[in-house]
């Protein structure tokens, strides 16, 4: 069984933010921050304790996910082999943090880094599920958007209980190519 060490770094200033998407590597994490990927490249064990909060934009209304650290500036790695110093080379580590009254670096029993593993991945999993939520109660009133733009485009004069999509898909060989495109892409939506 592998013996596992965690100990407490220091992350440098902008190492923490989430890192762009890079489509060279084998396979992309979502939601990966810029320290965690830098340790990964050089095959070290990281965990940094964060939550994961949804945000609406102020001028495009979209929804964006955002993941934030719950200790700014700090994070744990595990060093079975001690090698310090080649986790002291990976671009974004700035120290090791010490102990209060002890000479060594200060380390975490795998007890606790465990806890708070999973205490993550339960936050995560109830964030994923309120997410969820979410959009299945958005969901009518975007249908209903949706098919207040038809009634704009589509040709007066049709019957009242039609499908919205059926009618759609009669009328659009007599649209111009512009409004044309528009209805496909309300109807892809």
């Amino acid at each position: 069984m592998k013996r596992s060490r965690w100990y407490a770094i220091r992350v440098a200033p902008g190492f923490q933010r989430i890192a762009a998407v890079d489509e060279c590597l084998p396979e992309n994490r979502p939601m990966e921050s810029i320290i965690e990927r830098n340790c990964r490249k050089d095959v070290f064990d990281i965990f940094m304790p964060s939550f994961y909060t949804e945000l609406r934009h102020h001028r495009t209304k979209q929804i964006l996910q955002k993941r934030f650290p719950f200790l700014v500036g700090y994070t744990s790695v595990n060093l079975p082999r001690l090698n310090f110093e080649e986790l002291r080379r990976v671009e974004g580590v700035v120290c090791f943090l010490r102990g209060v009254n002890s000479t060594g670096h200060s380390s975490s029993p795998t007890v606790a880094i465990e806890a708070l593993y999973f205490a993550e991945h339960e936050r995560r999993q109830a964030f994923l599920y309120e997410q969820h939520c979410r959009k299945e109660n958005e969901r009518p009133e975007q249908i209903q958007h949706l098919r207040g733009q038809l009634r704009k485009i589509l040709p007066k004069g049709r019957k009242v209980r039609p499908s919205m999509v059926e009618q759609a898909e009669r009328a659009i060989d007599s649209l111009t190519p512009q409004v044309k495109e528009r209805v496909q892409k309300i109807i892809s939506e």
